[in-house]
Order: structure tokens, then C-alpha cells, then sequence
């Protein structure tokens, strides 16, 4: 279905680049969604919950980026495919745009930007679908396209980058450029927020608004998240168990982290980066822009494909969203990233055991050398026993002597019973055990949540044995195993950047006004040719003619040709 609405006029209206929402200022902000082998159904209910959203439908462009031509098990249709049905497609630009190529992560690929617009409760939000094709060599593949989470992180990030810093665009880029300024009536660099989400959250109504307030009141706020509610919690006792076990690491573990401005971990099915930062400069008495999260540093760390060792496969190929966190810190270590708990969202777990094993492998790998990143940080705040170092050295200490710290509390409740009664160290035991109740008494006053905590305290084994055992013995297994299942698709155990080395092409990168010129140039040379065919009526200058077909749908995807006078990477 397609649908011609008119282009977004922000500045000219407002006079501003930001306005007022009942929790605070707006600021433009890109809502990312990743998706891979999502269902029809959690497709949905992402992009519902994003329109839905308690903020200006003229402040936020909503961007699915497909990682591949995928096709779910259980679904019928592949993963763009099912996007589009849910989409109405501007009728100003065609149908089925071209593949273009841009610098993935260890070489090349296409991608298709289509323009389009997502009704919800008669709401209509501009959105971007990004689909990664491919190069032709590959488009008969299980998974043509398919680079990973990461690249499609960066696929979006460069983009940023490059128009903050006005710098060479490749083809991709520019097509971005020109559809993304159709939709919202801004050029890119105009966005300071970007909130990324997976293709199976469920985003609170208020979540969004609550999040840039919290940005927007403090500039030294580099990124925050909210909590991470279960969906599913009573679908089987796998989901029962992972209940209190979210609730506790959110609010205890984030909760105390954010005190030092140092959450070490933001989820990466619910967070929000700060892309640029506003900063005042006494002696030119101006405020200026400073990259955070399209800084070059951020972004030359985070886009690595030679990944040889044992430390850097857990970081980059398990653990993506966390070493964007930790590279965050590592970067900018007196900026703050925080916990906000009045924000939420909700997501669905894995509901067998099988599934949950090869999830916690992943995050527990992961977690260990991000930590050991962190804690080289000389610059993270605080001193001695006081800093966030000391908590990070903790955390790092603590995931590793679960397993022992499990045995030794059955061997003390043991002995307890076979011998004589140790007082002390069973009060302390029960002090550890029962004070979450008292967390939820206090703070978010959910009762039902009393009942989860007697569930995760009989699941104790699993969390603190089962789990870490099985992670520590599988450190060289870098697949993501169960938790994203392919039709057709064998378990593999190596990452994206292991198997995409050979897929390496020329990307052309040329200035902005360059692409500008061959664009318009293409222009006249088609309205000339109409012209010699007859197909131009007379009546105005061949300038104007051409000025104005510039604005035309044809000519905003005539990028087909690139010069052999770009540069190439």
C-alpha cells in the first residue's frame, strides 16, 4: 500500500529545534529497531509501542534496520517482507528502491532504503527501512545481507558521524541523507538522541518522553536505560526463575551503579545514546557540539573485523551492546550513563531451558572481559574503596566465584544441620537473602514480586552454579546458539566477522555536493532527452524545468553511476 503525505517543516514552524512535552524538552531523536528473525507479531508490537509514544510525531523518526534477507523459523515470509506489510510506502518514491552499497564491517554490502510511514491509533510516524541485501555475489545465500547487530548499529552510526562531521558520504549514505530530510524537514545532524530497541520489546507509553527529559536536562548524560520488565512471566518455570532475577539487577545492581554515574552494562533491547552533546565555550562565549556517540574513537573501537583473540571475540562477537557501554565509559569516563527506573519496557525471555543456557553463556562470557576492560579505566570516578572501579573489581570478582560461593552456602546449611548450629553466619545468610523483600516493600511496593523471589531463591543452583560452570567451559563458543533460530539455518560457532572476510568491493565515498551535482546532472540529462523525444511540453526556462524536477522522486533515487573521481576505501 503506499501513501503520499507531505514533507515534516520543523524550524520554520517552531522556530526552534526542540520543544515541550509535559516531562521536558523534546529533542529529535532516531527510534532504532534491529530486527533479524523476529515473528510477525513482535514486529508488530514494537513498532506499535514506539508510535504510541507520549512525544511529538514531528520529533521522532523511527528506523527498522533488517540484517539480511532472514527468514524465521516458524515464519512464512522473510523478516523485510513482513516489515513492509506493515508499512504504508510514500507514493513519492518507488516502490522497490535500488540497492546501495555502503562500508560494512570486514568489507562490503547493499542495502535498500525504502520511505514510508507507520499508522498507529491514527497516528502516522515517519519511518525508515533499511534492508541489507547484499551484494549480488551473495543473494542466493541461506542469509544474504546478514552482517550482524553491530553492523547494523554502525551502518547507522557512520551515517551520523559523516553529517556531523561533514564528511565523504558513500552511496548509501547519501540516499539516507535525502530520504531522511524528506521525512522529518531537518538534515541529520539536526538529531542529538537515539533510543535502540530489538524487534521484540514492548516500549512503555511514558518511556520515551521520561528518557530525553533526563538528557535534556543534564548535557553530561551520555546514555541511560530503564528497566527491563518480563512479558512472558508465567509461561513455564524458566520464565518464572528470570523474573526477581531482572528486577534485582536493574534495581539493586543498576540502581547502585547509577549512583556513580557508571552503569557498567545498558541493554540493548532498551537504551539511549546521546549522539551529540552541547557544550559552552567561555571564550568565544558559544556552545559548540561534541560527538559522544559518533565520536571517532567510539566508532574506529567498535567497527574492529580483525578479531583474533579470545578477549576480543567475547567482547565483540557475544557482547556488543554491553562493549558499547563499556566503550562509552572507557571513552568518556567523567560523562554519566544512568539507570532510570520510572521508565520500562517489556520483552520476552526464553521460555526453555535449552534456550536460557545459550542465552546466559553469552551474557556471562561477555560481562567477565568487559569488566576487565573497565577496570583498567584510571579515569572512572571516585577514589580508593569509593570509586567505580572498586564496584566494577567487585562485580568481576563476584561473577567469578559463584560457583563457589553456592557450594560453600550448601556446605554451611549442611553442617548447620549435621553438627552444631553456627548462629551468626546463618542470620548473615538469611540478612543476604531476605533483604530483596524488603527492596520491594520499599521502593516499588509490587508485591507479586515477593512470590518471584521465593521462586529465584529455590533456583539459586541454576543462577549461581548451572549457569557460570556451563559459561566458563564453553569461553571458545562464540555462536548465539538457540536464541535466534534460522529456517534452514545450522548451528555455527563463529561470529560474522569470522565468515564475511572474503566479501570485500570498492565503496566509492564522495562529498555530500558531489552526489549533489551528479544527482542533478542526471536530472537534466533525462529532461533533455524528454525533451528531443517530445515529451516536454514548452512553456518555461529549461532551468526552471530542470530546478524543478531536482525535487522529482526519480531524481531523488538517481544514484545508479558513481565517477571514477570518488574516492574509494
Amino acid at each position: 500500500m503506499t501513501v503520499s503525505l507531505p514533507s515534516r517543516e520543523l524550524a520554520s514552524s517552531t522556530g526552534s529545534h526542540s520543544r515541550r512535552s509535559p516531562y521536558g524538552l523534546e529533542l529529535y531523536s532516531i527510534l532504532l529497531v534491529t530486527a533479524y528473525s523476529e515473528d510477525s507479531s513482535g514486529l508488530r508490537t514494537t513498532m506499535s509501542s514506539l508510535a504510541a509514544t507520549q512525544y511529538s510525531d514531528d520529533h521522532k523518526l523511527m528506523v527498522i534496520i533488517a540484517d539480511g534477507i532472514i527468514t524465521g523459523s516458524g515464519n512464512s515470509k522473510s523478516t523485510p517482507e513482513l516489515i513492509l506489510e506493515m508499512l504504508e510506502l510514500d507514493e513519492s518514491w518507488p516502490a522497490e528502491p535500488s540497492p546501495m552499497l555502503y562500508q560494512s564491517i570486514s568489507g562490503s554490502n547493499e542495502a535498500k532504503v525504502y520511505v514510508a510511514w507507520y499508522r498507529n491509533e491514527g497516528r502516522c510516524i515517519p519511518t525508515l527501512l533499511i534492508v541489507k541485501c547484499g551484494l549480488d555475489k551473495e543473494r542466493t545465500a541461506l542469509k544474504p545481507g546478514n552482517r550482524g547487530k553491530r553492523d547494523s548499529q554502525l551502518l547507522l552510526m557512520a551515517f551520523l558521524q559523516r553529517c556531523l562531521f561533514n564528511t565523504p558520504f558513500s552511496p548509501l549514505d547519501y540516499d539516507l541523507f535525502q530520504k531522511s530530510h524528506y521525512l522529518m524537514g531537518v538534515t541529520p545532524d539536526k538529531f542529538e538522541i537515539i533510543l535502540m530497541v530489538d524487534a521484540d520489546t514492548k516500549v512503555a507509553p511514558d518511556s520515551l518522553p521520561r528518557m530525553v527529559a533526563s538528557m535534556a536536562s543534564d548535557p553530561t548524560i551520555m546514555g541511560l536505560c530503564g528497566e527491563t520488565r518480563i512479558a512472558n512471566k508465567n509461561q513455564s518455570w524458566v520464565t518464572r526463575i528470570q523474573v526477581f532475577e531482572y528486577y534485582l539487577s536493574h534495581h539493586l545492581a543498576k540502581a547502585f551503579e547509577s549512583v556513580f554515574g557508571g552503569v557498567t552494562c545498558l541493554p540493548g533491547c532498551f537504551c539511549m545514546y546521546r549522539i551529540k552533546a552541547p557544550k559552552y565555550i567561555p571564550s568565544k562565549k558559544e556552545t559548540q557540539w561534541v560527538p559522544i556517540l559518533v565520536h571517532p574513537e567510539i566508532l574506529q573501537s567498535y567497527s574492529t573485523s580483525h578479531v583474533s583473540t579470545l578477549h576480543k571475540k567475547n567482547l565483540l562477537l557475544l557482547g556488543e551492546d554491553r562493549f558499547l557501554t563499556t566503550l562509552m565509559l572507557s571513552t568518556f569516563p567523567q560523562r554519566k550513563q544512568i539507570f532510570v527506573p520510572r521508565a520500562y519496557c517489556k520483552t520476552v525471555v526464553p521460555d526453555t531451558f535449552k534456550v536460557l543456557l545459550s542465552q546466559r553463556r553469552r551474557w556471562i562470557n561477555s560481562t567477565i572481559h568487559n569488566l576487565l576492560e573497565l577496570i583498567c579505566v584510571k579515569e572512572l570516578c571516585g577514589v580508593l574503596c569509593l570509586s567505580m572501579r572498586f564496584v566494577v573489581a567487585l562485580e568481576l570478582v563476584g561473577t567469578v566465584v559463584l560457583p563457589a560461593a553456592i557450594f560453600f552456602t550448601f556446605l554451611l546449611i549442611i553442617f548447620s544441620i549435621i553438627g552444631p548450629t553456627e548462629v551468626i553466619p546463618l542470620v548473615l545468610l538469611g540478612a543476604i537473602l531476605g533483604l530483596p523483600a524488603f527492596l520491594i516493600v520499599m521502593t516499588s511496593r509490587r508485591y507479586s514480586y515477593i512470590y518471584y523471589m521465593g521462586v529465584y531463591l529455590l533456583a539459586l543452583p541454576v543462577w549461581n552454579f548451572v549457569l557460570p560452570v556451563y559459561s566458563f567451559w564453553h569461553f571458545d563458543d562464540f555462536s548465539w546458539g538457540q536464541t535466534r533460530k534460522v529456517e534452514g539455518a545450522g548451528d555455527e560457532r563463529k561470529g560474522h566477522a569470522d565468515d564475511q572476510d572474503d566479501v570485500v568491493d570498492e565503496v566509492p565515498f564522495r562529498m555530500w555536493t558531489a552526489w549533489e551535482v551528479e544527482r542533478r546532472r542526471a536530472i537534466w540529462g533525462e529532461w533533455m532527452k524528454m525533451k528531443e523525444q517530445g515529451l516536454v511540453k514548452e512553456g518555461g526556462t529549461e532551468g526552471e524545468k530542470a530546478e524543478g524536477d531536482g525535487d522529482s522522486a526519480h531524481g531523488r533515487s538517481s544514484l545508479e553511476t558513481v565517477s571514477d573521481a570518488s574516492t574509494t576505501v
